[in-house]
């Protein structure tokens, strides 16, 4: 796994604004790749039409997608009116859920 490095975080950061902590310092201290879960965590969020192309499925409208399971189902983060909600969608079913465990206990899983 490679760790972001303090310039990659700020640029990030500029490109997508706040972020989620947990994200960040998942980033900084532990890296993006292939996660020892399985889990392919992605070097910086992607926005569902960079993965899906323009028609991507509605569930993911404001969705920052941070990675995947190699086999349809992703993670990512939505802005709710709560703050950052860490969320998993199913690519065969369309369905977005909300991840309650958070991001490091769900990528040690």
């Amino acid at each position: 796994m490679e760790k972001l490095s303090a310039p990659e975080i700020k640029a990030m950061k500029e490109e997508h604004g706040p972020l989620p902590e947990e994200y960040i310092a998942w980033l900084s201290e532990q890296g993006w790749g292939e996660q020892e879960s399985g889990i392919m965590l992605y070097s910086g969020p992607l926005h569902a039409s960079e993965i899906f192309g323009d028609q991507y499925p509605s569930a993911l409208e404001g969705v920052l997608l941070i990675g995947d399971d190699m086999a349809g189902y992703s993670i990512g983060y939505r802005l709710s009116d709560h703050g950052w909600q860490f969320v998993g969608f199913d690519s065969i079913g369309s369905d977005l859920e909300i991840v309650e465990e958070g991001l490091g206990a769900y990528l040690k899983s």
